[in-house]
């Protein structure tokens, strides 16, 4: 099971579910991609299935409940590895029509590809790899073949995982001001994981916490 389909699935269970389920699968995988050979009915070791998916939403439900403590968390504050969301929402009432959002995906250089969802793509070794993605808030959250011809949402949502295919101040600056950009061309709000309206101000605090962050992993590196 990939990325994106991992991140596409949880999109049901809510955004908040997404990121900290998403950040501790994406861990667990990495910690156990050195490990090699098939477990009892042949599936790979290090590929979650869907009932481990299922452990891990309830688990996570119960660290939002206050049943569980969160994962352990960097000096910094930040998880080591993590994934950054920001939704763009249509005012109360109102949806982003499909042309209105295929014309600013087009100007922002968000390009239609794997699992029917637009991403920022950098060149890598000959290979387009995904930057950051943005995702129909409305479930499964693709966009099906990228024809947004008669296509409405109340909203969309773009996600960045860090690390990734380029440097993570470059990447979470290019994030964020496409989000901003959209959001003006787009006429809708800026939300946080929370459904809270999020500022500019609070994105650069989440930048500078950021920074913070690859200094604290350098200096112990």
């Amino acid at each position: 099971m990939d990325n994106l389909r991992l991140i596409l699935l949880l999109f049901g269970a809510g955004v908040v579910a997404a990121v900290y389920a998403w950040t501790r699968f994406n861990l667990l995988k990495k910690k156990s991609a050195h490990r090699t050979g098939p477990v009892s009915g042949g599936r790979p070791i290090d590929e979650p299935d869907d009932v481990a998916i299922q452990q891990e939403l309830e688990r996570m439900q119960n660290v939002m409940d206050g049943k569980e403590p969160p994962a352990a968390q960097s000096a910094t504050g930040l998880q080591d590895e993590s994934i950054v969301i920001i939704s763009i929402v249509a005012p109360e009432g109102e949806k982003f029509s499909g042309d209105a959002l295929q014309k600013a995906l087009r100007k922002n250089d968000l390009q239609h590809g794997d699992k029917g969802i637009f991403h920022r793509l950098v060149r890598r070794n000959s290979v387009d790899e995904p930057v950051f993605s943005l995702a129909n808030m409305v479930k499964p959250g693709d966009f099906g073949n990228g024809d947004l011809r008669g296509f409405s949402t109340p909203g969309v949502t773009l996600f960045l995982e860090l690390p990734g295919p380029v440097e993570s101040i470059e990447a979470f600056d290019d994030f964020v001001q496409t989000a901003e950009r959209l959001a003006v061309e787009l006429g809708g709000q800026l939300h946080d994981q929370k459904h809270c309206v999020i500022t500019h101000q609070a994105l650069m605090q989440m930048r500078e916490r950021l920074a913070e962050s690859l200094l604290h992993t350098r200096a112990v590196s």
